[in-house]
């Protein structure tokens, strides 16, 4: 089976304070350099927290 043309700009999305990963997204990794920060709502804090990109 061919490998999907978005599976490699998959990213995870990481929340700032239970360190849980909540959200997938994609990223064009040829302009974006730095890490993706995004304020974003985490289902286990129970409120908006700052979440980062991971290491795959």
């Amino acid at each position: 089976m061919p490998k999907s043309k978005f599976s490699e700009n998959m990213i995870k999305i990481r929340c700032g304070n239970c360190k849980r990963i909540n959200y997938y997204t994609r990223k064009n990794k040829k302009t974006v350099e730095k890490k993706l920060e995004l304020k974003k709502y985490c289902k286990w804090c129970r409120k908006h927290t700052k979440h980062t990109e991971t290491k795959k």
